[in-house]
């Protein structure tokens, strides 16, 4: 009996080692937007002058965001109440306001249409023909909810957002929200 038992407690340990290391690994960065997205997990490191991760580095300066993004070349004015320019070759044309405390975005971000709500409470943003529907967590930092299109089986995609973040412009907040979505 004690023959197999020895397996079982190795196996046991295993697997709670290997649980341990998850909820290590999963812990947010304090410094990026972090993003979980049908079963794909990526940060955005963002300081006063940059955001920047796997495919996607992009310049802060007063008044525009220059960069690359998995999307393409990114060249926007940032002014209150809108965002101008080009993303890809395609114009952005972005009206944003404050409605509260919440932060809308409408119009055409890299020709398509965008939609987008953020508020301490929800984010709501439809944009490359997904809408996301995703509850605050944690006070307006972590979002958690379902995605449009994706299937069922698929986990529920997570948003974390830093201090950097939200010390913003809600102009630059829904730029750089739309680009890494």
């Amino acid at each position: 009996m004690k023959r197999f038992l020895m397996p079982l407690r190795r196996g046991v340990w295993v697997v709670g080692m290997l649980l341990g290391a998850g909820v290590a690994v999963s812990a947010p960065r304090q410094d990026a937007i972090n993003l979980r997205i049908a079963r794909e997990q990526f940060n955005l490191v963002m300081t006063p002058g940059e955001v920047t991760g796997m495919d996607f580095q992009l310049t802060r300066a007063p008044g525009e965001l220059r960069g690359r993004t998995y999307l393409g070349t990114v060249t926007l004015e940032v002014k209150p109440g809108e965002v101008k320019g080009v993303l890809a070759g395609a114009t952005v044309n972005l009206k944003v306001a404050k409605e509260g405390d919440a932060i809308v975005a409408k119009g055409g971000f890299g020709g398509r249409p965008v939609d987008l709500k953020l508020s301490p409470s929800e984010m709501k943003v439809y944009v490359r023909d997904c809408t996301y529907r995703l509850k605050a967590q944690d006070d307006g930092r972590f979002y958690v909810g379902r995605r449009s299109c994706d299937v069922a089986s698929t986990p529920p995609s997570e948003v974390w957002l830093p201090d950097e973040f939200m010390a913003a412009s809600p102009e630059e907040k829904a730029a750089i929200l739309l680009l890494a979505l």
